[in-house]
């Protein structure tokens, strides 16, 4: 292999790499880095010439990566990881996420949008302000390709069992209640599995599933439900409970937070499932990240409070 002597390559080319890696699209990633698109377009047409490859096609709202810039994401963006890190490390302060502008990518569902991103983006107003977040979802499936190719940074969520690839940070414990309308007749029954499976129910799924953790259990007792709706988020659940006879089990701090806004209870006593712990999750032997690292303490102190 052939050595490239490194004063004929503007390392900021690798940058607009990046940028074009995460946002798939040129007019976002000029927008990003501040730069005209023209100007990325320019930056494109040289790293094309540096790699021999054309790195991106065109396709529908946006562009593709080749092969070849698929095999070049992880390196570059270990090598860029490693450059930020001596260059925090080597300052007289160390990481100063006052002045550091960087964007960071979180995987997560509208249940951290609801619970933690509120207290995480206030944190990030004051103590690091040219820091932008980009919240993207997230599917078990592609998760550790999500993470491998730097599409996300982190993930926040349900995260108890984590591959050996990834490594966790708990951050609090979680559990479901019963939500339903204000008056409906099952906020003054006495909470069982036998009352459950007599309600019409709202499921929210994800992944698109008609069962969930609550239908295993009926189904060791004997019993099942009916789901007469899914829904894929959190967010309209209680709006849609709120005008039913429906009802549907949220997470608890969800249901807290939207009960203000939509007309609906928590029954006073939790149905009888196990809780689970929501969790942050980083790739593991990843290039140290100041501002990765700084993003995930932030994370964590906002969820003591939650």
């Amino acid at each position: 292999m052939n050595e490239i002597d490194l004063r004929r390559v503007d390392l900021n080319l690798l940058v607009v790499f990046e940028t074009l890696m995460r946002e798939r699209h040129v007019g976002r990633s000029a927008q990003l880095l501040g730069l005209t698109q023209p100007a990325v377009s320019h930056a494109l047409s040289r790293l094309r010439h540096l790699f021999g490859d054309p790195l991106f096609k065109r396709h529908a709202g946006g562009i593709r990566p080749t092969p070849r810039a698929e095999a070049l994401d992880a390196p570059i963006g270990h090598a860029l990881a490693a450059v930020r890190a001596v260059l925090a490390d080597g300052s007289e302060a160390g990481f100063d996420p006052a002045r550091a502008v960087r964007t960071l990518s979180i995987g997560a569902s509208d249940y951290t949008d609801l619970v933690l991103m509120p207290g995480l983006m206030a944190e990030l107003r004051v103590l690091a302000p040219g820091i932008d977040i980009r919240r993207r979802s997230i599917s078990r499936q592609t998760l550790l390709d999500d993470l491998r190719r730097r599409d996300i940074d982190l993930v926040i969520g349900p995260l108890a069992a984590a591959p050996d690839a990834l490594v966790l940070t708990p951050l609090f414990s979680e559990r479901l209640v019963l939500v339903a309308r204000k008056g409906h007749p099952v906020l003054a029954a006495e909470m069982s599995l036998e009352t459950l499976a007599g309600l019409d129910h709202l499921l929210v799924s994800l992944g698109g599933d008609a069962a969930g953790s609550l239908d295993d259990n009926l189904r060791e007792a004997g019993l099942s439900r009916r789901v007469v709706m899914t829904l894929p988020s959190f967010l309209a659940a209680p709006f849609i409970v709120a005008e039913t006879d429906l009802v549907t089990l949220l997470a608890e701090r969800v249901a807290l937070r939207l009960a203000d806004a939509a007309a609906i209870a928590i029954h006073p006593q939790p149905p009888p499932l196990p809780a689970w712990t929501i969790g942050l999750a980083r790739l593991a032997g990843a290039a140290p990240d100041p501002a990765l690292d700084w993003l995930a303490a932030a994370a964590a102190k906002v969820a003591a409070t939650i």
